[in-house]
């Protein structure tokens, strides 16, 4: 079975090249055996994550494209790094060594010439590289119906010798959007566009081809195209035989968010044909009504090719061979907004389609991203996502691993990495042995830049079960601290409000939006809020949610404050906040009584409406003691003659 970025076949079948030291290596000739992946353990895997050492900019917000490649043990990350203009970005190249080594460098017009900038586009521009058979780094970045924008590496295995090709590709006066690119089993390479012929109502799909022998690009297939409406490539894979397996979704002309009729054929280039699924030979170019089983997503109950809702988003192929194994999608139903997560098949001489995640039914807020992938070798299917949560102004995300027993009926949940702050895009790469390299890109997560990781996860011999559910790791996602909160629908008391409608109440009633908060008034520079309940509680913990979701929520937190409780012998402080930053924190208790809990705040905030906002304030009771059991008890009593 093959991942949707570079197959286990397909990197076994790619020519060797080499061991890549520091980023660079001698070409070495291509390797003809299959996949095999016996030496991995039959026990749990152990992820392993690391943040690479370089500043990330905050418009690396890809999602369908292929910013890794993995060669030989060897990472290659693709990603916009910060640039000293205004709304501009350079394109940054970095190679991991088997050492853990990491070299970086930004891709140049010329040896020696400045580093090239692009101007931001988040969620188009954004950079697709491969590695081809002799070693040499391709990149194609910054394409929005727009020329080619194409580098290679002057050194075979050096990201810092990236430079300007485009004069070398062809078409040259047509407008490229979403490379996707592929590396077949001689160490030849493929790169999937949308190409925008708009003159005549249409953007097509155009596969091309790199010849290794040659050294050149040339245009190999017009692979689907249909007056009125637009090609959005998703995925490109070749299998063990040379043959182009490509994803695709249709929108119509000339572009659109919302895309429908899930696409998928096989392109063989020994002889340019195309088949469906099934075998069935098909006449190219693809159109939406062409016959044959290429639509794997086909229109639902009121669906149209301009429907914003039901609608797909990106997707992801897997194979195994020569074979489909299966697509990974976005999809959104009728009339709602948070894309779920699914998984499309062919069995039986039909496709098949299953729920993975569904938003809905996982909680108020909740949403996932369009970062998605699919994997699978040596008999363990993977599904990577991205869910995220709003939790009181702050946006919080957590890549979730989904695994099973090829072809089974049930999906394991586990966690990849810890949560970020903001979204995160993901793609998937995997390495002779059977292992996972992940490129984790949370571009928002530092507020002002992003971060982008590394994740390396082996595979067993055996998929493996038990893990988490969707709805524990929502809920650690969330930050929920369990137990009952006491102080909500308490009696609020507070130092002033800014209106009539920001009163205290809102502080406790439950609801973290930005039209529910407690909002002190302008001059009050040591604002204060109280809240009392009934019954004296044995608490756990006091979490202060603050800020405001429709605005800068760095500036808008409670930067100077202290919790206080309430006790029978007084007021005690248990938390102290000094320059926060953080929308939510949590003041941990060792078992103490209380029946009120108090802000007492010496900075509201750093915006320039220098107030206090609080979404919620929560109190939450101790767990019970367990129970004696009857043996204890039994035990206990033994003393008594009764």
């Amino acid at each position: 079975m093959q991942f949707s970025h570079t197959s286990i076949a397909r990197m076994l079948a790619v020519c060797a090249i080499g061991v890549l030291a520091l980023g660079s290596a001698a070409p070495a000739s291509a390797a003809t055996t299959g996949p095999s992946i016996s030496a991995v353990p039959t026990t749990s895997v152990t992820d392993s994550v690391e943040t690479l050492p370089y500043p990330v900019d905050t418009s690396n917000q890809a999602g369908w494209w292929r910013p890794l490649d993995v060669v030989d043990g060897v990472s290659y990350f693709a990603f916009n790094a910060p640039a000293a203009a205004t709304a501009r970005h350079e394109v940054h190249l970095a190679s991991r060594a088997i050492d853990g080594t990491w070299t970086e460098d930004c891709l140049r017009a010329s040896a020696g010439a400045a580093c090239v900038t692009f101007a931001d586009d988040n969620g188009h521009n954004q950079p697709s590289i491969v590695v081809d058979g002799a070693g040499t780094i391709h990149a194609f970045v910054s394409m929005h119906n727009e020329q080619w924008n194409a580098f290679r590496s002057s050194t075979p295995g050096d990201v810092t010798s990236l430079v300007d090709v485009t004069a070398a590709m062809p078409d040259l006066d047509a407008a490229m959007t979403y490379p996707v690119t592929a590396r077949g089993p001689e160490g030849d390479v493929w790169v999937l566009v949308r190409v925008g012929t708009d003159a005549q109502g249409r953007r097509e799909g155009v596969l091309y081809h790199f010849d290794l022998a040659a050294g050149v690009w040339e245009r190999a297939s017009t692979i689907a195209a249909a007056t009125g409406y637009s090609f959005y490539p998703d995925d490109l894979e070749v299998d063990v035989d040379g043959r182009v397996h490509v994803l695709w979704e249709w929108g119509p002309f000339p572009a659109d968010p919302a895309r429908h009729l899930g696409s998928y054929a096989v392109y063989d280039p020994a002889d340019g044909s195309l088949t469906d699924v099934a075998g069935t030979s098909l006449t190219g170019p693809v159109t939406p009504t062409t016959p044959g089983s290429v639509v794997w997503r086909p229109f639902g109950t009121g669906e149209a090719i301009g429907s914003y809702t039901p609608a797909l988003q990106t997707a992801k192929l897997a194979l195994d061979g020569t074979e489909l194994t299966g697509i990974v999608y976005r999809f959104v139903e009728a009339d709602e907004t948070a894309y779920d997560v699914r998984y499309a098949s062919w069995s039986n001489n039909a496709w098949t389609d299953e729920s993975l995640i569904d938003s809905s039914s996982l909680g108020s807020g909740v949403s996932t991203v369009a970062g998605i992938d699919v994997t699978s070798a040596g008999g363990v299917d993977r599904v990577y996502a991205v869910v995220a949560v709003q939790v009181c102004g702050e946006n919080r995300s957590q890549v979730v691993r989904l695994e099973r027993a090829a072809g089974g009926s049930g999906w394991d949940a586990r966690t990849v990495g810890e949560p970020m702050s903001g979204q995160q895009r993901l793609r998937a790469e995997t390495t002779t042995d059977g292992t996972d390299v992940l490129y984790l890109s949370a571009p928002l997560h530092e507020r002002t830049q992003g971060v982008l990781r590394h994740a390396s996860i082996p595979r067993g011999s055996v998929a493996e079960t038990g893990g988490s559910s969707l709805q524990d790791i929502v809920s650690a996602l969330r930050g929920d601290l369990g137990g009952t909160n006491v102080a909500l629908g308490a009696t609020v008391t507070v130092s002033s409000t800014l209106r009539t409608d920001t009163g205290g109440e809102l502080a406790v009633d439950g609801d973290c939006t930005d039209a529910s908060r407690w909002i002190s008034a302008v001059g009050d520079t040591a604002p204060n809020i109280t809240a009392a309940w009934q019954a004296p509680t044995e608490l756990s913990a006091v979490r202060v949610h603050s800020g405001y979701a429709g605005g800068d929520n760095v500036a808008s937190v409670l930067r100077d404050f202290t919790i206080e409780v309430h006790t029978a012998t007084g007021w005690i402080e248990v938390g102290r906040f000094d320059d926060n930053r953080l929308g939510s924190v949590v003041a941990e208790i060792d078992g103490l009584v209380a029946d009120q809990v108090r802000l007492l705040i010496t900075d509201p905030s750093a915006s320039a409406t220098d107030v206090a906002r609080v979404f919620e304030i929560e109190a939450i009771a101790a767990e019970p003691a367990p129970a004696a059991t009857e043996r204890t008890q039994a035990v206990g009593n033994d003393h008594d003659p009764r």
